[in-house]
């Protein structure tokens, strides 16, 4: 018994019955009995609050990588793109919604994993709003979710994908190797990769030199902040040529609010939705694709890798992913996940 990891675990627990961030539904600190075993090192788990995500999911990460069931997770009314009841605990803006609750339990590291569910972005937009990892595919239990017919708030009917958030790119491998078994990881890859890339994007130093071994093609596209329809066209057109495709998005709901509720209301509003800078994020669920927001070092932005829904692209596009990853900000990991934050010493 690792006396240690026990007290992190503990910690973690007390963190979420607080709720300071009003972002937990449900803890389950009893998951703390499992740490009693010899060697024990189990991963909590926050799950989005919603039907959507079976049981077997769960029974499947508990099996293969010792992961627990933590929290049940707060989400933003009617699947909403912008969280009005929560915060985003960095910018103190609205969060960005719809799986909210699940990328704030990760960021303040009460879950080293939440499952969120994603229609039109409410996974990826949360994860990248927050400077975390984002990851989502219509693969995760495919025939459960295929029962889940919505209608997004603009008007595009789309069956809902299931997808991971997590603080570090070697926790979302652990729960993407845990989840496929098809999945290989790390990929040795011979051959060079076909990437397609935006125009008009600037890429930075840290990308510019993992593109450099790759054939890359840089695509003329539709206004990546605007209507959704010609995005979900143009991406239907062009995964099937290539690996995967990068957008660089974000940063997201910080200068403007990304959201079509208020976004429909006239010419301000939309504007405002538009400076959200929410881009293909939006559409990779519609278009039924996989991706893979990787968070860059500026406050709410990322590359958002995308490729066809097959093990074999999903495999390539996680090999590349990791060559650009960064380790989680110092500052904010220190600021979030302080337990003597939540919990001072008080004047008595």
């Amino acid at each position: 018994m690792n006396k240690d990891i026990i007290i992190i675990a503990a910690k973690k627990s007390f963190i979420a019955l607080k709720n300071p961030y009003q972002s937990v539904i449900k803890v389950f600190p009893e998951a703390l009995n499992h740490f009693e075993k010899e060697n024990a090192n189990y991963h909590y788990i926050g799950v989005k609050n919603k039907k959507h995500i079976p049981h077997s999911l769960l029974d499947k990460l508990t099996k293969n990588e010792d992961y627990l069931l933590h929290t049940l997770d707060a989400y933003s009314l009617g699947g909403r793109a912008v969280d009005i009841s929560l915060k985003n605990p960095i910018s103190g803006k609205p969060m960005t919604g719809s799986s909210s609750g699940t990328a704030i339990n990760v960021l303040v590291g009460i879950n080293d994993l939440g499952i969120g569910t994603d229609g039109g972005g409410s996974v990826l937009a949360p994860a990248m709003s927050v400077n975390l990892f984002g990851f989502i595919s219509n693969l995760i239990e495919e025939e459960h979710v295929k029962q889940f017919v919505n209608r997004s708030t603009d008007n595009i009917s789309f069956t809902v994908s299931i997808g991971y958030i997590t603080r570090t790119f070697q926790e979302m491998q652990r729960a993407l190797t845990a989840t496929f078994s098809e999945l290989q990881l790390p990929v040795k890859n011979a051959k060079r990769l076909s990437i397609f890339t935006l125009d008009e994007q600037n890429s930075t130093s840290e990308l510019a030199t993992a593109l450099k071994s790759e054939s890359v093609t840089s695509l003329s596209h539709p206004v990546i902040y605007g209507p959704r329809n010609p995005l979900i066209t143009f991406l239907k057109a062009h995964l099937t040529s290539c690996d995967f495709l990068i957008s660089e998005e974000g940063p997201v709901d910080y200068h403007g609010f990304g959201d079509t509720v208020i976004g429909h209301m006239g010419k301000q509003t939309h504007e405002q939705q538009v400076l959200a800078k929410k881009g293909l994020i939006r559409v990779v669920n519609m278009a039924n694709a996989s991706a893979i927001v990787v968070p860059k070092k500026e406050f709410a932005t990322g590359y958002v890798l995308i490729c066809e829904s097959t093990t074999e692209k999903i495999q390539l596009m996680l090999s590349f992913a990791e060559k650009i990853a960064l380790p989680p900000d110092e500052l904010i990991t220190h600021y979030f996940t302080n337990f003597d934050h939540y919990f001072p010493e008080e004047f008595i």
